[in-house]
């Protein structure tokens, strides 16, 4: 890290750390947090505003999206239908994915 890039000397603003801390404690900035901490990384966020935009995908559809093999499609896609925000159903041999949990619906549908 560069020398600049840090305080030298030890001055803090209670203002701005009050601010800050009592935004941080907003009933929205926790929900936000709360959905956030679901996803373990942007592939995963990636999967949900594509199934914003089409509504469902099977896993061949998401391996092809995100450039992942089959197996690490599923792998992600097995990740959020265990914490019930995607759910499955089935067409013969294929298996569609579509978001389940309505909260993190809204919640991306807001940010796209």
């Amino acid at each position: 890290m560069k020398k600049d890039s840090i305080c030298q000397v030890d001055v803090i603003n209670q203002q701005n750390v009050t601010t800050a801390t009592n935004y941080l404690e907003k009933e929205k900035v926790q929900k936000s947090l709360r959905i956030l901490s679901k996803f373990t990384d942007n592939k995963q966020i990636n999967i949900i505003f594509y199934l914003l935009a089409v509504e469902e995908l099977c896993v061949c559809d998401i391996a092809c999206l995100l450039n992942l093999s089959m197996a690490s499609a599923s792998h992600h896609l097995r990740k959020l239908a265990n914490q019930n925000i995607l759910d499955t159903r089935r067409e013969g041999k294929i298996i569609y994915y579509f978001i389940k949990d309505e909260e993190i619906r809204v919640f991306f549908n807001q940010l796209g």
